[in-house]
């Protein structure tokens, strides 16, 4: 069994998402995580993006390598990478939280407890882009 590791990055959207943009985004995340035994979460705030992905080192690697150059986003920038001990989103091949505005909503309640010091440094991370959320959310059909 290959060694947990986890990536984090941000980014810029180049143009808002539509629901069904999105949906197709989740979609095709899942999917593609799914096979390469990456969990994780994605945030979107209407313009921005933060993603944890977790799993194999090579393929997480792998996985944000096509990230990386995706023409929807812009501004890549890697937050964190590196070895993790366990998953924090053990069950979600690639969550979505889309309603920002309230650190903690969506999925507080399912994230892990936290038990080092990199589960409380990534907690303060998504509740930095949470509060930071430059628009409102809309509620996605999913």
């Amino acid at each position: 069994m290959d060694p947990l590791h986890h990536l984090i990055y941000q980014s810029s959207a180049v143009t808002p998402l539509a629901s069904p943009e999105l949906g197709r985004l989740l979609e095709q995340s899942r999917r593609n995580n799914q096979l390469a035994g990456i969990t994780g979460v994605l945030l979107y705030d209407g313009s921005r993006f933060m993603q944890v992905l977790e799993g194999p080192e090579e393929a997480v690697h792998a996985i944000f390598s096509r990230i990386e150059v995706d023409c929807r986003h812009t501004g890549v920038q890697v937050l964190a990478d590196g070895p993790s001990t366990h998953r924090q989103f053990p069950g979600w091949s690639m969550g979505l939280v889309d309603d920002v505005r309230q650190p903690g909503s969506s999925f507080g309640e399912n994230m892990a407890c936290l038990r080092t010091l990199t589960d409380a440094a990534l907690w303060l991370l998504i509740r930095e882009f949470q509060t930071s959320a430059v628009r409102p959310s809309r509620s996605l059909p999913f």
